[in-house]
């Protein structure tokens, strides 16, 4: 601004001289005097324009100053959450050794631990029960005890001969399958194992197991027969009752 009033000064006090010497004056001297007022003119308007680029560069930087701000704010934000994660990545790690550390020592521990005892021939525990089939004597009775712990008449049904069949049905007429299952359930609930201690062979394809009953310690004798392909399950063999 300072800049421009000196440049106006200038050309003002040139129209004076101009118009003062223009009567008589020395043509030469003027035009020389011209000359210099031309060269301070233009040196002024140089350095005007030097200083309007200099304000242009001083605001540029200013805005890039204030943008390397910002993104050293940011920056250290993003730094503050990676050294965090690192830590947490340090202590997952540390946790994971800790873990595969305790595995191995657990498999070798199970390595060198003794096998379980398997169950002897012809003792079936009761975590052992299932539907074993109807190949041998000893699975179809275990099947028939299974059905009954899981409170499935329907498959008991089908673990039996004929003629139990026909008494069983006797036995549940006016009973819903709800009442059969929760009485199978019952009658079982104290059983803890079956163990088979002798089978003989009655007559062809007739069999008597004779099982000790865990739980409730009780000697049975159970008729298993083949039916087809399959044995079946007879039932138990009650001593004839004295008169």
């Amino acid at each position: 601004m300072n800049t421009m009033r000196h440049i106006s000064t200038i050309l003002i006090g040139a129209a004076l001289i101009i118009s003062l010497t223009g009567c008589g004056g020395d043509a030469k001297k003027l035009q020389a005097e011209n000359d210099v007022l031309r060269a301070e003119v233009a040196e002024l308007k140089a350095r005007t324009e030097a200083e309007g680029q200099s304000a242009a560069t001083r605001d540029t930087e200013l805005k890039k100053l204030q943008t390397d701000a910002r993104d050293a704010v940011r920056l250290r934000g993003e730094i503050t959450q990676l050294r965090s994660g690192s830590k947490d990545a340090e202590s997952l790690r540390a946790e994971n050794q800790r873990l595969k550390a305790e595995n191995q020592s657990l498999r070798g521990a199970a390595s060198t631990a003794p096998a379980p005892a398997a169950p002897a021939a012809g003792d079936f525990p009761r975590e052992a029960w299932s539907y074993a089939g109807y190949q041998t004597p000893e699975s179809a009775l275990i099947s028939a005890i299974y059905s009954m712990q899981q409170g499935n008449p329907k498959q008991y049904f089908d673990s039996l001969t004929t003629d139990e069949q026909a008494r069983m049905a006797k036995t549940w007429e006016g009973k819903s399958n709800e009442e059969i299952a929760a009485k199978h359930v019952s009658d079982t609930a104290k059983i803890t194992s079956i163990k088979v201690l002798n089978a003989q062979e009655t007559t062809p394809g007739q069999m008597v197991l004779s099982v000790y009953i865990g739980g409730v310690d009780r000697a049975e004798k159970v008729n298993m027969q083949r039916v087809g392909n399959d044995w079946k399950f007879g039932g138990f063999i009650r001593e004839p009752a004295k008169p």
